[in-house]
């Protein structure tokens, strides 16, 4: 029981960690070019990760011909995902940004449908076409495009991220089954450092000493929000099962518009409140179908054997 309670405590924290991280960044942003944030927070992350690595006693040991993924998985996964996430950031709400990330699932299970050619059910269409159109309204912010508008090009370029996610959601499959997600965390972290450097050389005129708050965030992202968090959610799965957790990460987005409205003042309009009520209502129906899917398939196997 106290390790279910721990587990359960330990996922809410995950949650509003991750939910907050979006406001953090846009409070680094008044004082850091967007690249720099990400480039140094992966320094401050490689300390927690280490430090974890060498209690769970993992080595940097690689099968051949990992490295070429590895490589592939961190400049997708990390470096071009902050280039476009924390980019976008700096024009568009944290809001927005936490609304259109949370629907990454929804295009992965489009693209994986499409690759394999595996048809997608009625209910999971639904789903999917409500969760299309709350990232519309998101975007479109009063229903319509306004191609000169910062925030729409800020919220493209957060698709941009989503989009690099997906790629690396793919690269990272087969990895995932050889290495432990800490192993592939730690050293595509570490690989990401050279990666960013060709995206901060023209930052680097604009880097000063950031002031205590800032700094404080910027630690946060990398030590809670990059290292802990993932361990926290780790140990809900472990306690929990992969159900709750899995749903609980919808309440990401909304940990955010709510974090982004009381220490940003950030607003939705009707349209995009409408937009992000379809979002999380749509993922947390895809997620508890396929969970779903997953225990009649584990649930058949075993009737097999």
């Amino acid at each position: 029981m106290k390790n279910r309670f721990l587990g359960l405590f330990l996922m809410f924290i995950a949650v509003f960690v991750w939910g907050i991280s979006f406001v953090s960044t846009k409070i680094v942003l008044s004082e850091l070019p967007p690249v720099s944030i990400a480039f140094f927070r992966q320094f401050v992350a490689l300390i927690p990760l280490i430090i974890l690595m060498i209690i769970r006693k993992e080595t940097f040991r690689l099968k051949k011909g990992d490295f070429k993924l590895l490589v592939l998985a961190a400049l997708f996964g990390i470096v071009l995902y902050f280039v476009f996430e924390n980019n976008g950031l700096a024009m568009t709400t944290a809001s927005n940004a936490s609304m259109l990330v949370a629907a990454v699932p929804v295009f992965v299970q489009i693209t994986e449908s499409i690759i394999t050619k595996t048809p997608i059910s009625k209910a999971s269409s639904g789903c999917i076409l409500a969760s299309l159109l709350g990232v519309y309204l998101i975007i479109s912010g009063n229903g319509s495009f306004d191609f000169s508008e910062g925030t729409f090009l800020g919220n493209l370029l957060v698709l941009g991220a989503m989009a690099s996610w997906i790629i690396y959601t793919f690269i990272n499959k087969g990895l995932g089954e050889r290495y432990s997600s800490l192993k592939l965390t730690t050293v595509q972290t570490l690989l990401s450092i050279p990666l960013f450097v060709p995206f901060t050389i023209s930052e680097v005129p604009a880097w000063r000493v950031p002031s205590m708050t800032a700094f404080l965030h910027l630690v946060f992202l990398a030590v809670f929000c990059s290292a802990l968090a993932y361990v926290f959610f780790l140990y809900s799965i472990h306690t929990l099962g992969p159900v709750l957790p899995s749903t609980a990460l919808n309440l990401v987005p909304v940990v955010t518009i709510i974090t982004g409205r009381i220490v940003l003042s950030e607003q939705l309009t009707w349209i995009q409140a409408v937009g992000a009520a379809l979002i999380v209502g749509g993922l947390t129906l895809l997620s508890l179908m396929k969970l779903r899917e997953r225990a009649k398939q584990n649930n058949g196997d075993q009737a097999q054997t």
